[in-house]
This record gives structure tokens, C-alpha cells and sequence, in this order.
């Protein structure tokens, strides 16, 4: 790297001092990925995380860690990126008939989908001499990326449909599961596990899901309408949009407290409103929000990223890849297959299945910062997180295609 241009990056990182010149910037570079990728065909996630890799360490380092932030980017930006994540699953639930997700064979496909990868990622990293790590880096390819794969699905304009119910159905399943796997991992790496925490954290799950949905079904859809109604005649006309977003909000905060992740919380509240006569004014001013905040969660997964801490480990991070995509095809395609799904749809399940992202470096973060896993091991999950997020969607795409589904309008 020449004088000049250090000089120029060591000029950028001063201005990225400031937060609003950074979300400005960010905004930029992910408006002008998603143009990009919007112009080849290709899911705009897809450029968002890649730009988030190019301005991140392993290229261009203008977003470089400090202080132990494994993103490199400052709270606030990473709260606003989160609220991505959050508003892209509630806008999903929206979208979602409750008995059409939660069916046998969305919990089969879950289950198949956590088992498999969870052995394969153990078996795998137990062949490459780790010990410990060898549970922990199982836990890390169970639970499949929600937000990648309701971000792919939207794209490509299939939300509702048998096959997305299909897939975000048994994601979301699938999330809970490796939340209790999580759980399980950690007690296993420090020596037993917590039998009474456990069956909480099953029991609290399952719990949330069935009486989050009655009670927003039953009394909170109403409370919502009788806000609204109230606020056209005081012109207050956003009322029931607010109200809404807050117990979205709410249900991720219960979500999160209860041992799952948040963004199922999100989920579950869009669910409730999906059968409302405001759906269509709720899904209306959540899409502002999608436009600005959902890029930003994609961008800074991808500043996480250092591809050169896993060179070392070249070898690892791609064998663990191939078994994260293989574990998932398998064990949630064929779930899929004997539920009754012809072959390239139950193909496009199980490659819908692949993304491992956000939960996975939750996993990752948990695993390294208390030491059962090392920088490079961490890297390792990353490179494999950002890979299977990048290969399943024009795979998705392309099984789909192929099965027969009309993806003309992308």
C-alpha cells in the first residue's frame, strides 16, 4: 500500500470518528451494492455482505476492529443494525399464516436440520484433532440464518407460498432448537449440562411461540385496530403502525430474556398481525424501515470478516463448508422429500436451509470470548457463515427455477 493512499484511508477513518458520516457511508456503499447485484439478477443480500467484506479488514480495512469490537463499527451503528435484523423477520410474519409454519412437517424438516449438521460439524472438526471445540463448532452449524433466508425468499417474490412456508417455517424451528443446542454445547465444553436450564429454556420456547400468538391473536390484533381508529379521528394517523412496531419490539425483548433469539420474537409478532385487516398499512411502514436499516445489518456481518486470520486453517474452513452445506441439504431435504415435496422442491429446502450467519456468530462470539475457541477457529465460522450465505441463494434461485416456480418477477 503506497503513501498516498494510506494517507487517504488513515483521512476516511477520521471522518468514520464520527457516527453520522459512518451511516452515511454505510447506507451508500450498500444502496450502490444492491443496485449492483439488483442489475446481474442476483439477491441484493448478497452484495450487502460482500461490500461489508471489501470495506472490512480483508480488503480495504476502512472498517477495522478496535477495542475488542469484533465489527468495527460503534454501538449505535450495530443497535441500528440489529433493528434491521428485527424489522426484516417482522415484515416475513406479516406475511406468514401461523397453522401454514407451524406443521409437522416444518418441525420434521427443523429436526433433521439440527441433528445431521450438529453430528457432521463434530465429526468433522473431531477428525481435524479439536477436542472441546470439536461440540462447540457442531453447535455453530445447526441453526440456519433467518434473516438471510427470509431476505433470499422475499427477492424472489415467494413469501406465502408452500415452499417459502416450508423453509421459514422450519428456520424458525430450527433457530429455537439451536438455541437449546447452545445450551447443551456449553455445558458439554465446561462439563455437564445444566438439566433444570435446559428444560426452561425448551419449556420457556415453547411457551413464548403458543401463547405469544393466542394473546396477540385474541387481544392484541384488537388493541391495535381500536388505536388506529383513535388516531384517524385525532389525525394521528400512524398510530396503529406504532403500536404495532412496539410490540414487535416487545416480543423480541421476551424473545431474547427467555434464552432465543430476538429476531424469532420479531417473527412471531408479525405472525400475529398477519391475519389483521392493518396488515397491509403495517407491512407499508415497516418497508421505510426495511429500506434504511435492514442493508446495514447485512453490511456489518459482512465487517466481521477477516479472511486473512484463516489461512492457517485454509483447509478447515472449506471442509467444514462443504459439511455445513451437505449436513443441511440432507437433513432437511429429505425430511422434506418424505413429507411429500417433489425432489427440487424439497433440493430448494434444503439449500434454503444452508445460510449460517447471525446466530452462528453469536455462537462463535459466546465461544470465544470465554475460550473454548480460539481467533482462528472463530474466523473459521465466519468464513463458513459468509460462504453458505453467498452459495445458497443463487442455488435457491436456481432449484426453484427449475421446479417450475414463476420467478419473473425478479
Amino acid at each position: 500500500m503506497d503513501a498516498i493512499t494510506e494517507s487517504l484511508l488513515d483521512s476516511l477513518n477520521a471522518l468514520l470518528e464520527s457516527v453520522w458520516f459512518e451511516l452515511t457511508f454505510l447506507l451508500v456503499v450498500a444502496l450502490f451494492a444492491g443496485f449492483l447485484f439488483a442489475r446481474f439478477g442476483q439477491p441484493k443480500v448478497i452484495g450487502y455482505i460482500l461490500i461489508g467484506v471489501i470495506i472490512g479488514p480483508s480488503v480495504l480495512s476502512i472498517i477495522r476492529p478496535f477495542d475488542g469490537n469484533i465489527s468495527g463499527l460503534p454501538e449505535s451503528i450495530m443497535m441500528l443494525a440489529e433493528l434491521g435484523a428485527l424489522v426484516l423477520l417482522f415484515m416475513v410474519g406479516l406475511e406468514c399464516d401461523l397453522k401454514k409454519i407451524y406443521t409437522r412437517k416444518s418441525v420434521s424438516i427443523a429436526i433433521g436440520g439440527v441433528i445431521v449438521p450438529w453430528v457432521g460439524g463434530f465429526l468433522i472438526a473431531y477428525l481435524w484433532d479439536y477436542d472441546v471445540e470439536a461440540v462447540f463448532i457442531g453447535a455453530t452449524l445447526v441453526a440456519t440464518s433467518v434473516a438471510v433466508t427470509a431476505s433470499v425468499i422475499s427477492d424472489l417474490g415467494l413469501i406465502g407460498g408452500h415452499i417459502s412456508n416450508a423453509i421459514v417455517g422450519a428456520a424458525v424451528v430450527d433457530d429455537i432448537l439451536g438455541m437449546i443446542v447452545l445450551s447443551i454445547s456449553k455445558g458439554m465444553a465446561s462439563g455437564g449440562v445444566d438439566a433444570i436450564g435446559l428444560a426452561g429454556l425448551v419449556i420457556g420456547a415453547v411457551v413464548f411461540v403458543v401463547v405469544g400468538a393466542w394473546i396477540g391473536t385474541r387481544f392484541l390484533v384488537k388493541l391495535v385496530f381500536n388505536v388506529q381508529i383513535s388516531g384517524y379521528k385525532r389525525k394521528l394517523p400512524l398510530s396503529g403502525f406504532t403500536l404495532a412496531l412496539a410490540i414487535a419490539f416487545l416480543y423480541a425483548f421476551v424473545g431474547e430474556l427467555i434464552g432465543i433469539s430476538g429476531i424469532v420474537g420479531a417473527f412471531v409478532a408479525g405472525t400475529v398481525f398477519a391475519g389483521s385487516a392493518l396488515r397491509d398499512g403495517i407491512r407499508k411502514g415497516t418497508q421505510y424501515l426495511d429500506a434504511l436499516f435492514v442493508p446495514l445489518f447485512f453490511v456489518s456481518l459482512g465487517t466481521v470478516v477477516n479472511l486473512g486470520e484463516i489461512w492457517n486453517t485454509i483447509v478447515f474452513g472449506i471442509s467444514l463448508t462443504v459439511i455445513a452445506i451437505a449436513t443441511k441439504v440432507v437433513g432437511c431435504g429429505v425430511p422434506a422429500y418424505l413429507s411429500g415435496m417433489n425432489k427440487m422442491d424439497s433440493l430448494a429446502v434444503g439449500f434454503g436451509m444452508t445460510p449460517r450467519l447471525e446466530v452462528a456468530l453469536v455462537i462463535a462470539y459466546y465461544g470465544l470470548s470465554t475460550g473454548i475457541i480460539g481467533v482462528e477457529l472463530y474466523s473459521v465460522v465466519v468464513f463458513m457463515g459468509l460462504v453458505t450465505a453467498i452459495v445458497s441463494a443463487p442455488v435457491l434461485k436456481d432449484l426453484l427455477r427449475r421446479g417450475g416456480h414463476d420467478l419473473s418477477g425478479i
